[in-house]
Order: structure tokens, then C-alpha cells, then sequence
């Protein structure tokens, strides 16, 4: 039987972080990257080092003796502060980690980094009623979505030139937790539930003929919206939860006394 493998999740406290733990943990041993937090479901086989991601030695360090990595640490919020403290947060620390952790990878012989990069690199074609696929040009609504795109086009700079396979997955709502909780209408979800998070991860983990890659990450019921085409075909992603399922609906709908 072949060794398992061994991934640095860097914001592993967070809600992403923690429900890849929950729910890979039986197939992969991690090595979690923490800043401030350190979870309290750590597993004894798990490694726990801290470390800031916009530090490039302390990531050349973390990244040793791993065979992947999952990037999902940053440190601007969308939402958080003015329009410049967003700026100064996205070039500070979420563009530098990025770089931080592609070079850390090349550096260490680490093959894989699958980068949560987020749907608002295409946030605009949201608000214009048109369907996004990973082939479009990017189209940001904001500092936030911009700054993923940097990432995900220095991904494809390492994966063409520097070997490291780069699979970056355009998160949609992620609220942590096994149900929608909210109403979404027919074709229009914007959730992405635990289970199929952590299946876009292990799936890109694995693939190994896939050297760089674009796929959007959200559950069934949110096909007008977003194409998952090339994450079915590229990566046998095969979502189960539904955000717009009926049961969700009718919990949910917006009328409901």
C-alpha cells in the first residue's frame, strides 16, 4: 500500500480549511499552516506550524517534506475597509502569498498547488446574466476579484515554465456548512457545499494529467450561472448537493410565513 500523502493547507483554522480537514482526512495526513488560530480538531497525525503567508522564508520552510498544497490563506475580506485598505491588503498579502507559495512549491519539488481563487475574478458577468466558463475573459467586480486573477495567472506561468501543476478553483458562497441556508431559484445557487469542496480538492490533487486548469467551485443548481463542463470532463468532478433542490427551496423560499 502506497504511502499517503501529506498537504500543507495554509488557513487551516478557517471555514474552507476546516471542512477540507473533515472531510479528506481519511486520505490524506496534513500539514496546517496557521497564523493567529490553531484549530481545535487537530489531528495527532497532523503537523501544525505557524507562520505568515506574505513571509517568503517562513513559506519556503512550511512548504518542505509536503506533496501538495492548498492554498487558502489571505488576509483581505471582500467587504472589509476602504476601497485603498482593500488595495493595500490584495497586493500585501494575498498577491505576495501567492507568489510565496508557487516559488516555495518550484524550490521544494512540490508538484501540486491547488489555489482557492474565487468567482468574482468573473463577478461581472454575474451581474450581467451571462453564464461564465473558465475559457472568458476574467471580468472582476472588485479589488478582491482582481487580485485572484493575478493569482491564478501566475499559476499559469509557473505551471507553463516551472513544472509545478497549478489547479485554481473559482469558489462560489461557501458558508461551511451541510445546507444552502438561504433560497436560491432554479439554475441560480451560489453554493458550494463542504463535501463537494473537498471532492474539487482531492479530484485536483490527483489528476495528474491535468497541468494548469480553471474550474469553478459550486454544488448542482447553479448552472445559469456558472459552466462546470471542464471540471466534470478535466477532473471527474461529480458534485452531489444541490443548492436549489426542492427540500432546499421550500425551507427557504422567501415567502414562507
Amino acid at each position: 500500500m502506497s504511502e499517503r500523502k501529506r498537504l500543507l493547507v495554509t488557513g487551516a483554522a478557517g471555514i474552507v480549511g476546516t471542512a477540507i480537514r473533515k472531510h479528506l482526512k481519511d486520505r490524506y495526513d496534513f500539514k496546517l499552516l496557521c497564523n493567529r488560530t490553531i484549530p481545535e480538531d487537530v489531528s495527532p497525525s497532523d503537523v501544525v506550524v505557524s507562520g505568515d503567508i506574505a513571509d517568503f522564508e517562513a513559506m519556503t520552510e512550511a512548504v518542505q517534506g509536503v506533496d501538495g498544497i492548498v492554498h487558502l490563506g489571505l488576509a483581505n475580506r471582500r467587504t472589509a475597509g476602504t476601497r485603498a485598505e482593500l488595495a493595500r491588503g490584495t497586493i500585501d498579502v494575498d498577491i505576495r502569498s501567492c507568489y510565496n507559495i508557487y516559488e516555495a512549491a518550484r524550490i521544494n519539488g512540490v508538484e501540486v498547488v491547488v489555489f482557492a481563487s474565487t468567482n468574482h475574478v468573473t463577478g461581472l458577468n454575474e451581474q450581467d446574466g451571462i453564464v461564465s466558463r473558465p475559457d472568458l475573459p476574467v471580468r472582476p467586480d472588485g479589488i478582491y476579484g482582481a487580485g485572484k486573477a493575478f493569482g491564478e495567472a501566475l499559476g499559469r506561468y509557473y505551471a507553463d515554465r516551472m513544472g509545478v501543476r497549478v489547479l485554481c478553483l473559482r469558489i462560489a458562497n461557501f458558508n461551511g456548512k451541510d445546507e444552502p441556508g438561504r433560497f436560491y431559484p432554479k439554475g441560480g445557487s451560489r453554493w458550494l457545499s463542504p463535501r463537494d469542496c473537498a471532492q474539487l480538492v482531492w479530484r485536483s490533487i490527483e489528476t495528474t494529467d491535468v497541468k494548469f486548469g480553471v474550474f469553478y467551485g459550486v454544488s448542482l443548481g447553479g448552472e445559469e450561472k456558472w459552466d462546470l463542463t471542464n471540471a466534470r470532463e478535466q477532473l471527474g468532478y461529480d458534485p452531489v448537493d444541490n443548492g436549489a433542490d426542492e427540500k432546499w427551496q421550500a425551507q427557504y423560499r422567501e415567502d414562507k410565513p
